[in-house]
C-alpha cells in the first residue's frame, strides 16, 4: 500500500509542473545564471589576467556543501509544502483516506518529496560543474584534479546537506498539519530555516546547545568531512552532531505521522 501511494504522489507531483519548477529546477537554473555571470563580470573586471585553473569536482563538492542554504531551503520549502499541505488548500483529504492509511499516505509525501530533493541537490551540483566548464572553454583555464577524495567528498557532502533540507521537510509537513495550511507552513519553515542559519554563525564551540541547532550540526559535520583537523586540532563531535540531525528528522516526522492519525478530516 505504501508503494502504491508513492507512485501515486509522485504522479501527483510530476502533473503539477509550477511545484517542479518553483522546488526542483529553479535553484540549479539559477545557480547555472549566477556562475556563469559572475564568471563574465570577474572576467571583464580583470582584462589580461591569466586563466584560471578550474577545479570541477571542487566547484561540485562546495555547490552541494552550500545546498542547504536558507535561499535553496526556500525553494526546498515551497516544494514540501506543495507536496505536504496541498491536499488541505484543495480539501482533497477526505478522497483519499478511504483508499489508504493516513501513514501510508503522509509517509508517501515525505518520500516524494526526499527523492525531488535529492534530484535537485543532484542538479545543482551538476550546474556548478557546467559553469566550471564554461569558465574553463571561454577563459582557456586549464581542468585540475581534485584534491582530496572525491567519492567521499560528494556524497558526504550531498548526504549532509539532504539531511538538513529533510528536517525542514519535516518541519513543514508538521506545520501543515497543526495550521492546515500551505502558507503557515512556508512560512514557519522559512522563519526556521532563516533563524537557525544566524544563530549558528554566531557559535563557535560544539556545546550541547548548539548542536541541537540543525544548520550547527550541518555545518560540523561537513567540516569534519572536508578539513583533516579542525581549527583546535581536537575531534570534532560528529556523531553527535549527526544523531542531533536524525533526531530532528525523525522526530518532527513522527509528531506530524501522530497528530495526522489523529485529525478530523471530515471537512478537507
Amino acid at each position: 500500500m505504501l508503494a502504491d501511494a508513492i507512485s501515486a504522489e509522485r504522479f501527483r507531483l510530476l502533473k503539477d509542473r509550477g511545484t517542479l519548477f518553483w522546488g526542483v529546477l529553479f535553484a540549479p537554473i539559477a545557480g547555472l545564471a549566477l556562475n556563469i555571470g559572475g564568471e563574465l563580470f570577474a572576467r571583464s573586471l580583470m582584462k589580461g589576467a591569466p586563466p584560471i585553473p578550474v577545479d570541477l569536482v571542487g566547484r561540485m563538492v562546495k555547490a552541494l556543501a552550500d545546498g542547504a542554504s536558507p535561499v535553496v531551503g526556500l525553494f526546498v520549502l515551497i516544494l514540501s509544502t506543495a507536496v505536504l499541505a496541498g491536499d488541505y488548500r484543495w480539501e482533497t483529504w477526505r478522497l483519499l483516506t478511504p483508499r489508504n492509511g493516513r501513514v501510508n499516505l503522509l509517509l508517501a509525501k515525505l518520500a516524494t518529496v526526499a527523492g525531488a530533493v535529492a534530484i535537485s541537490l543532484v542538479l545543482y551540483a551538476l550546474a556548478a560543474a557546467l559553469g566550471g566548464l564554461f569558465s574553463a572553454a571561454t577563459s582557456g583555464g586549464a581542468l585540475v584534479a581534485y584534491r582530496g577524495s572525491a567519492g567521499v567528498d560528494l556524497l558526504g557532502t550531498f548526504a549532509i546537506s539532504w539531511l538538513q533540507l529533510m528536517v525542514l521537510a519535516a518541519l513543514s509537513a508538521l506545520v501543515g498539519v497543526v495550521t492546515r495550511s500551505t502558507m503557515g507552513a512556508l512560512i514557519v519553515g522559512l522563519v526556521f530555516a532563516a533563524v537557525q542559519s544566524i544563530v549558528a554563525s554566531q557559535l563557535h564551540e560544539p556545546s550541547l546547545k548548539a548542536l541541537a541547532i540543525p544548520a550547527f550540526s550541518g555545518d560540523l559535520l561537513k567540516t569534519v568531512l572536508l578539513t583533516p583537523r579542525s581549527v583546535v586540532d581536537e575531534p570534532a563531535p560528529w556523531a553527535l552532531a549527526l544523531g542531533f540531525l536524525a533526531a530532528w528528522l525523525a522526530g518532527l516526522t513522527a509528531a506530524a505521522l501522530a497528530l495526522f492519525q489523529r485529525q478530523d478530516l471530515t471537512r478537507e
